[in-house]
């Protein structure tokens, strides 16, 4: 990669008001683990990074070569960055440059922005063909958009069905195997990168690495009906996309900066 390919750079982003509710907290660990394992990992592995609502810079003359934002999207971000790699540039990850933002502060805010996040990736979806799409990052962006979505929304349903279920007695295994310790392993992994990412930040304290273990049981499940919302909204009733702007709250002296 040289300079002339260098499209765009893109920080990392904190939680300025993390410390407000336990919501805050878990979107804290959520923002985290996002920028040190897919943002980092991709970049890493990749040379991909996503270009996120705020914190990056881009070329003016490839961002007007381009034509600007798409109107049609509700995460222009993630539509522009798909634009910038099939025009030939990169995007770099920098987390060295931070900047403090903030996240919802009570469920029905957060259900809007992330709906709209999630309409917006069906949007990616369906306006670049999966199979077509060139550079082959674009489609592994495309296929990340789906799995981060509607493959962990099936997981984690069938996950919680067959839990329940064997737990109540409805339905018993009967081919032999470890399964329930295969199940303690996945879960300590999915823990394990969250702690790993919080270290990353000097974060991996033993309040957050406790709410680490319980983000499966609660911040995971409420992903449940927003993904299945957002389905419906999409492709059952195919209702107008509309972009909302996230209603913002006084971090004032509680913000967690200090």
């Amino acid at each position: 990669m040289t300079g002339s390919s260098l499209g765009a750079t893109v920080g990392m982003y904190r939680v300025v008001n993390r410390y407000r509710n336990l919501l805050t907290r878990f979107l804290n660990l959520d923002g985290i683990s996002f920028q040190w394992i897919v943002q980092a990992g991709r970049w890493m592995l990749m040379r991909f990074v996503t270009l996120p609502g705020t914190n990056y810079v881009i070329r003016r003359g490839l961002m007007e070569s381009l034509g600007g934002f798409d109107d049609d999207a509700l995460t222009e971000d993630a539509e522009l960055t798909l634009r910038v790699y099939q025009a030939g540039y990169f995007i770099k990850f920098v987390p060295t440059s931070v900047s403090w933002e903030q996240e919802p502060e009570t469920l029905s805010v957060w259900f809007r922005q992330r709906n709209r996040w999630v309409r917006g990736s069906n949007y990616l979806v369906r306006k670049y063909a999966l199979l077509h799409a060139r550079p082959r990052r674009m489609a592994l962006e495309l296929l990340y958009a789906l799995s981060l979505y509607y493959i962990f929304f099936f997981a984690v349903i069938t996950s919680d069905l067959l839990f329940f279920l064997s737990a109540s007695g409805v339905i018993r295994v009967t081919v032999p195997g470890p399964y329930a310790l295969v199940w303690l392993f996945a879960f300590l992994m999915f823990v394990l990168q969250i702690v790993l990412a919080l270290s990353c930040e000097h974060e991996d304290s033993l309040v957050n690495i406790l709410l680490a273990l319980a983000m499966y049981f609660t911040y995971c499940q409420m992903w449940i009906p927003l993904v299945a919302r957002a389905f419906y909204d999409d492709f059952v009733t195919h209702r107008p996309m509309k972009w909302a702007k996230t209603e913002r709250f006084d971090v004032g002296n509680g913000s967690g900066l200090a």
